[in-house]
């Protein structure tokens, strides 16, 4: 498939039909036509041939949307910022990249750093849409930042081969087919990568997108979009119908096709509920980190009948079908069934490696040998889990002491990194964990160990450094952390105590 011609054939097939609707207000594949007219016109002449990776603003907008085709039609890629997030981590990301340009559609910008491009400031166009298309599937389409060990955010390069991959497995997948008459749901800021599982099959069918602004409450926009508009197919983070809970009896959704979660943990009471507000959807629980492309496989959730599920977390299911996933022990050996390890992927949606990051791309990507004799190049996703007799994946945990966040993944090195730079804790012990809140979604807990002080400061400095998601929500103090045989801090313990 070529992502770019398709896209553009279907917004040319679908001019009368509605594209967007962003805060309450209707935009046509028309009027996106218009839009990216502009936005090529504008890069044509304001940016040289060579400048290859612009930046983006991620506003709520149909410029915004319409930028990302635009810069694709043209043979560039976007990195995406948020402009709610601390500038100083946007900049520290833009010049990880040498960026020199970026567009911003708002009003007024943070980002006087770098020549920007607003399309709002440029006169209508009406010249008919210019034919070219500068596609190369070895081209990068978009960089996204992940959280960092090291307290930089990292970059992974995806390329339109491994964009055109995952589009491909999507479209051959029987259990997933939209129609032009579908009202979709697109909760994702542009810097979470499941953005794009949200969008592109809705505009590659000439279906709506049903958008949830940045500054609202998501869960409460979401619920308000499903009751007012009839949404078809809903594509979000497990958190939203964990805070959705206490309104399901109020929730009656025949008009749902497709329920889609990804990016956290999926418990399987919960969606058990929630079904019961979606009786005619299909219920799918993607897996897949951004290194892979958004989604590498699915688990089918069916209502009335036993599900596979460990510790309550829904399987992920099995791979698409031109993806390769093997469990591997410390040793580098590929484990028996329902035996644990960490989960590899392979396949054509797998990235080229971090952005000039030579030392993490050597211990994350391997060449292995397939049953089939095949060697191939693997991720090494540091999920733990296992696969059962039936070929199903079960979820287990992280390796390492990475976590998700409202579907955002999150390095908890990287914001203890930030922690032990501020004045009030340089000089004592601190840690990051994961807890569950009384909505039972996953939030960050700061423990100190040290007698109680004020953290205004140290929270105001969080706040500078980190995304928002990323800032702890609850400080802790304790007098000392408890250590395991290995002299090891005792993380599960550290937990209990909190818990207590």
């Amino acid at each position: 498939m070529n992502l770019i011609l398709s896209l553009r054939d279907s917004f040319l097939k679908n001019k009368n039909k509605n594209a967007f609707c962003i805060n309450d207000v209707f935009y046509t594949y028309q009027d996106l036509l218009k839009c990216i007219i502009k936005i090529r016109k504008i890069i044509n002449s304001d940016i040289v041939h060579d400048e290859k990776i612009i930046g983006l603003a991620t506003n709520n907008d149909l410029e915004t949307y319409a930028t990302i085709c635009s810069l694709w039609m043209e043979g560039k890629a976007y990195i995406p910022v948020n402009p709610t997030a601390p500038i100083s981590r946007n900049v520290e990301i833009l010049d990880s990249i040498n960026v020199k340009t970026i567009f911003d559609s708002s009003s007024k910008t943070d980002f006087t750093a770098f020549k920007v491009l607003n399309i709002n400031e440029v006169a209508e166009d009406n010249v008919a849409l210019l034919e070219s298309i500068n596609f190369n599937e070895n081209n990068i389409a978009y960089v996204l930042f992940t959280s960092g060990s090291t307290g930089s955010p990292k970059g992974i390069p995806i390329s339109f081969k491994n964009l055109n991959a995952l589009i491909t497995e999507l479209d051959i997948d029987k259990e997933y087919k939209l129609n032009s008459s579908d009202r979709c749901l697109q909760m994702y800021d542009l810097t979470f990568d499941a953005s794009l599982t949200a969008l592109l099959p809705a505009l590659l069918v000439g279906a709506c997108a049903y958008t949830v602004s940045s500054n609202s409450i998501k869960y409460l926009y979401v619920y308000k979009l499903l009751e007012q508009y009839k949404l078809t197919v809903l594509k979000m983070v497990p958190s939203i119908i964990y805070y959705l809970r206490p309104y399901f009896s109020e929730i009656h959704a025949p008009s749902v096709r497709y329920s889609i979660f990804g990016g956290e943990k999926l418990y399987e009471n919960i969606v058990h509920e929630w079904s019961k507000c979606i009786p005619n959807s299909t219920v799918l629980n993607h897996y897949g980190p951004t290194e892979f492309t958004v989604c590498s496989g699915y688990y089918n959730f069916k209502l009335n009948e036993e599900n596979k599920s460990h510790n309550g977390v829904l399987s992920i299911g099995k791979p698409f079908k031109n993806v390769d996933y093997i469990i591997l022990d410390n040793d580098g050996h590929v484990v028996s069934d329902n035996v644990e390890g960490e989960l590899c992927l392979s396949g054509n949606q797998l990235t080229n490696g971090y952005w000039k990051n030579n030392k993490l791309n050597e211990v994350s990507f391997f060449m292995h040998k397939t049953e089939s004799g095949e060697v191939k190049r693997f991720y090494k996703t540091g999920d733990i889990c296992l696969r059962n007799q039936e070929g199903n994946y079960m979820y287990i945990g992280r390796k390492d002491f990475q976590v998700k966040i409202g579907g955002y993944r999150v390095e908890l090195g990287e914001i203890e990194y930030h922690v032990r730079n501020h004045v009030s804790t340089k000089s004592k012990n601190i840690s990051v964990i994961d807890v569950k809140n009384s909505n039972n979604n996953d939030e960050l807990i700061l423990i100190v160990e040290s007698a109680k002080f004020d953290t205004k400061g140290l929270l105001d400095y969080l706040s500078i450094k980190l995304a928002d998601y990323m800032v702890p929500k609850k400080v802790f103090f304790i007098d000392n952390f408890p250590h395991n045989s290995n002299g090891k801090l005792d993380r599960n313990k550290l937990r209990s105590l909190i818990n207590n």
